[in-house]
């Protein structure tokens, strides 16, 4: 994985994670952060992202977020169980939408991935997110240099190994979390 410089004037809270990024059409350099809802409510000035992926679980909503327009902002709704069967799970269908997202992104986008409650759903469709342009292995590092406390909602990452094809690879790197220090895995 290389880990870009990062300049003098660079944004401090979204530091590219990937440069360059061939992966992805506009070449997003994975500018993005990763956060609870009170994290992005209290933060929302400074932070200052440009797109901003919401989740939250059915009959909740969103209080006084980040203000951007709806082409800027998709909100998923489903809530943090790890039952697949669960009324309020995960489906495939979210994460597709997730990704389609992402695939809009310009080059200079800054994305905050932000949930309800917590931090399992947004950690794990960021380590979607990171899969989709690195190994396996890489995604999970960096999600920890992001998001060090990372809870990873296991049924969310099996989601997005199922629709990245990676036959449970990313999977296994979710049961790694929660980790103090970060170390490779064993090949």
């Amino acid at each position: 994985m290389a880990r870009a410089a990062q300049k003098p004037d660079e944004d401090v809270f979204f530091s590219p994670v990937l440069l360059p990024n061939p992966g992805h059409a506009n070449g997003w350099p994975l500018a993005v952060m990763v956060s609870s809802q009170t994290e992005a409510r209290h933060n929302r000035a400074s932070w200052a992202p440009t797109h901003l992926i919401s989740i939250r679980a059915p009959e909740t909503k969103l209080l006084s977020m980040i203000d951007l327009p709806d082409d800027r902002h998709l909100q998923l709704i489903f809530g943090d169980t790890m039952d697949p069967e669960e009324r309020d799970a995960a489906r495939p269908q979210a994460i597709a939408e997730a990704f389609a997202f992402i695939d809009g992104l310009p080059a200079d986008a800054r994305l905050l991935v932000h949930c309800l409650r917590g931090i399992g759903r947004s950690t794990a469709l960021t380590l979607g997110i990171l899969a989709r342009y690195m190994d396996p292995d890489a995604a999970a590092a960096a999600l920890h240099a992001l998001r060090p406390d990372a809870k990873p909602n296991r049924h969310v990452v099996g989601l997005c190994d199922a629709a990245l094809g990676m036959k449970g690879k990313l999977a296994k790197q979710a049961l790694r979390f929660p980790a103090k220090v970060w170390k490779p895995a064993k090949g």
